[in-house]
């Protein structure tokens, strides 16, 4: 690999840098497994687990739901969440999503999800009978409905920017002040 750069010496050109031990050793193949599983000692309370562990078995009684970290759009992918203990706080963060389910019939959950908004938490779906790994039956609506809030945040974000600069409220109306340019003005 040749990198330029400023060491101290004579030579200030390319220099030769002779291949070593790679920075990230190859720790084995990770295909079809999960980014991060729930093992012994792992606290799905403090830090993020994969979902489809916690959703083998029913919601723990101290608990309102599992709150989503991070969600991938392919099927298969990272479906991360955290257990959201009753004794925390009510209110969702802003544009986070919990997701809670109850037994409904043999070897089928009832799932709902919420939606964290500046009014507070709203209902965001309901599936009623899902059965098995339903991970990936959830997915589409988690992910459209994330990537649709951080969207409306960034707009929104851009909005307040340009209203703080000056002028802002002229564009598009110049010449509104001349009755001759707008005569039913």
């Amino acid at each position: 690999m040749t990198t330029f750069g400023r060491r101290p010496g004579p030579s200030r050109g390319p220099r030769m840098i002779p291949a070593g031990v790679p920075r990230h050793p190859f720790t084995g193949d990770r295909a079809g497994r999960p980014a991060l599983t729930l093992v012994r000692g792992r606290d799905p309370y403090g830090s993020p687990v994969d979902l489809r562990t916690l959703t083998r078995s029913p919601m723990p009684g101290d608990v309102r739901g599992a709150l989503v970290t991070s969600v991938d759009r392919v099927p298969g992918g990272r479906f991360q969440a955290v257990w959201l203990p009753v004794s925390a706080p009510v209110r969702i963060p802003l544009g986070e999503i919990v997701l809670s389910w109850t037994g409904a019939r043999e070897d089928l959950v009832y799932v709902t999800a919420r939606l964290g908004l500046a009014a507070g938490p709203v209902p965001l779906a309901v599936w009623p009978g899902l059965g098995g790994d339903w991970c990936d039956t959830v997915r589409p609506t988690v992910v459209e409905v994330r990537e649709l809030h951080a969207a409306l945040r960034l707009a929104t974000a851009a909005l307040d920017c340009r209203a703080d600069q000056p002028g802002a409220g002229t564009t598009g109306t110049e010449g509104a002040g001349n009755p001759d340019l707008f005569p039913g003005a």
